[in-house]
């Protein structure tokens, strides 16, 4: 467990330096799907592309408790298989959310982005169902 006064010492300026609130104030962009798969995690590293880096086993189990069963988990398996790893997180996209993403995913920032519309438009319906 980190306190706020050793917080503040070894990670706050860095955050904010991430977000351009210190030093030059650069706002760092995020890196694209296309960069983040084909840079490999380190050892002791939590990031990358899971359809990139997770085992088959691992991928299973995270997209079953994402809800992805049946043959949509099949088809984003074999896409995986055949290296197409963002048509693969454009199909768990379209699986967890129910709505076609013709596009297709290309940044992570993008899937948020996406994701957010669909909740909201989820959100606006149940509003306007109940105040009717």
């Amino acid at each position: 467990k980190v306190g706020s006064e050793r917080f503040d010492k070894e990670y706050a300026y860095s955050i904010r330096h991430n977000y351009g609130k210190e030093g030059k104030r650069t706002d760092y962009t995020s890196y694209s799907c296309q960069k983040i798969i084909s840079a490999t995690p380190g050892v002791g590293d939590h990031h990358g592309c899971p359809y990139r880096h997770f085992g088959e086993e691992n991928l299973r189990a995270a997209l079953n408790n994402m809800g992805v069963g049946g043959n949509a988990l099949e088809g984003i398996l074999d896409k995986v298989k055949n290296r197409h790893y963002q048509l693969a997180c454009t199909m768990t996209f379209e699986a967890t959310h129910g709505v076609s993403c013709d596009t297709g995913i290309n940044h992570p920032n993008q899937y948020f982005s996406e994701s957010q519309k669909v909740l909201q438009a989820k959100n606006q319906t149940v509003q306007s169902q109940l105040s009717t």
